[in-house]
């Protein structure tokens, strides 16, 4: 690839002769070069240069009854720095060389001393005066139409990706793109409205994809993406549906409104494979499967995957309508004391109504929601219909009963969330002293001071923390040290193991002596039997919950 390969050049000449022998010359002195286009007359030339952009200009200065002087103001007013202009003339007239510098042009060349060394010497010339150096190392790495990064560039930027990949541990989506319809458009409206439609897809795309994305033209109608900083596999059916929606709303060029689709293929790195050049193949032939399919649709080269990400994100959807049309339930199990078995406080535990199966599986769906933003309406939503049972059960008369409450690590990174808790408080201060959030190790929270700092505002309103599923996580000890917690609940899985493992009946102990040495209330979970709950009670463990009491019920 030469310097100049990436040019794209305007010769306006009305000699064919002429023009031919020019365009001999310069692709001798400089190489080849992306575009040379003519233009015969000065109306043509006007077309040419109001509706497109080029790198440098060879104007005659005699074209038939006008001239070519005249068609430098209008190149100029298309650019801050206008590219190279070099004024071209049938004879040596130092006047005619005058008046072309006056108006701005670069050079003036006598068409019939034209040689190959002088046409490099001053492209070399015209480009280093105007700067444009760091414009033809642009050109080298960008689509010249479309302003994306060209296939070149991509490639580089693709095994950079799998670099970080492999030290992040991330993976990301290869997406290849091509317009269904191309060539029709193409030979019924002609090259320029085709360059339109080209330039309003590329538009399009970047606007629908987000920053940490790369977009590429990799020439004709094929475009190709990365989608990096991707969670899970159900976020890539979202990036790539969002990206099939940009063909939904037809596309207007050259006055008309045409329907544009697309067909799309996406490999995964590195689910798929971890080498740079077979993604390219996989992606390729998933987009060759989604033609073969019917057109307007996409397809993953790993079908298996694919299936599993439709069904996860189905499964985000329904889930986010149920919180809009309010389908979700609050259920509520008991909290006992082991002195006396009298309740002293309940959880509050989400349901989702099946039509056919009773419930929705609700780890499931959560892990779906923690991996999206459902987690956060999901949290407004359960913190709410918490409050409004406890205000319920307050008109009634009802107000030593308590609440706990699920919160996710999500949840706590939210600033909305502390400040809809804060409001809602303000509103019914008594409220603050009846719920208990509950902070789950299975999705620990980061111990930074912006957190501690929010679980102490919310301590400071009344509101009480405990740690769930305590036992089982790194965190169990450095939770205690830095939040300000009041009650600790041992992970099921420990206690209804302790009449078989002597480890876990040891490690019980533990717990319930360090929560008593800390003075936080300890409460055992999924207690089912009483030989469990009889062996807790020796253990001195002063609460209990489980199915031996009342599965989760609505109140």
């Amino acid at each position: 690839m030469n310097n100049y390969s990436r040019l794209k050049i305007l010769i306006v000449e009305d000699d064919e002769d002429d023009y031919i022998l020019l365009r001999e010359l310069l692709i001798e002195a400089i190489g080849e070069v992306d575009t040379i286009c003519w233009a015969e007359d000065f109306k043509s030339a006007q077309v040419k240069i109001s509706n497109e952009n080029f790198d440098f200009y060879f104007l005659d200065n005699r074209l038939g009854a006008e001239l070519g002087l005249d068609l430098i103001a209008e190149i100029k007013q298309h650019y801050e720095t206008a590219p190279p202009i070099i004024m071209l003339s049938g004879i040596d007239d130092y006047q005619t060389d005058l008046d072309a510098m006056e108006k701005g042009a670069d050079d003036y060349l006598v068409k019939s001393e034209l040689t190959p060394h002088l046409l490099e010497r001053t492209f070399r010339y015209s480009l280093k005066s105007k700067g444009f150096e760091a414009k033809l190392a642009k050109l080298a790495h960008y689509d010249g139409l479309t302003g994306l990064y060209n296939r070149s560039l991509f490639n580089e930027l693709l095994i950079k990706a799998t670099q970080q990949s492999k030290r992040s541990g991330k993976q990301f989506a290869l997406v290849t793109l091509d317009l269904d319809n191309f060539k029709f458009i193409n030979d019924n409206y002609g090259h320029p409205a085709g360059d339109q439609l080209l330039t309003k897809i590329a538009r399009r795309l970047k606007h629908v994809t987000r920053s940490s994305d790369i977009v590429a033209r990799l020439g004709g109608d094929e475009f190709s993406l990365l989608l990096k900083d991707v969670k899970n596999d159900s976020d890539f059916v979202t990036l790539v549906e969002n990206i099939m929606a940009i063909f939904q709303k037809p596309i207007q060029i050259s006055s008309k409104s045409v329907a544009v689709s697309s067909s799309i293929g996406i490999a995964i790195y590195p689910t798929d494979t971890h080498i740079a050049s077979e993604l390219i193949d996989y992606s390729d032939r998933a987009m060759y499967q989604a033609k073969s399919n019917g057109r307007n649709s996409y397809s993953f080269y790993n079908q298996e995957l694919h299936q599993k990400a439709i069904i996860k994100h189905q499964l985000e959807l329904e889930l986010y309508s149920a919180i809009e049309n309010n389908k979700l339930l609050l259920y509520f199990q008991p909290i006992v004391s082991l002195i006396n078995d009298e309740i002293v406080s309940y959880e509050a535990l989400l349901r989702w109504p099946d039509g056919e199966n009773g419930f929705h599986n609700t780890e499931e769906f959560i892990e779906v929601a923690e991996e999206s933003h459902l987690i956060l309406k999901i949290g407004d939503w359960v913190f709410q219909h918490a409050c409004l049972k406890l205000e319920s059960w307050h008109a009634q008369g009802i107000t030593d009963r308590h609440i706990s409450i699920n919160a996710s690590a999500n949840q706590f990174n939210s600033d909305d969330f502390t400040e809809l808790v804060k409001k809602y408080i303000q509103k019914v201060p008594y409220l603050a002293n009846k719920l208990t959030i509950e902070l789950t190790e299975r999705k620990p929270l980061d111990i930074t001071e912006k957190t501690i700092n929010r679980l102490q505002v919310l301590s400071n309103l009344g509101f009480k923390f405990s740690v769930d599923d305590f036992g089982i996580g790194h965190s169990s000890i450095s939770y205690l040290r830095a939040f300000p917690m009041n009650s600790i609940k041992i992970d099921k899985s420990i206690v209804q193991n302790i009449i078989n493992s002597k480890e876990d009946l040891a490690l019980c102990t533990a717990i319930i002596a360090l929560g008593k040495a800390l003075s936080l209330s300890v409460i055992a979970e999924g207690v089912e039997t009483k030989e469990i709950a009889n062996i807790l009670k020796s253990l001195a463990c002063p609460y209990a919950q489980g199915y031996l009491y009342s599965k989760p019920i609505p109140l």
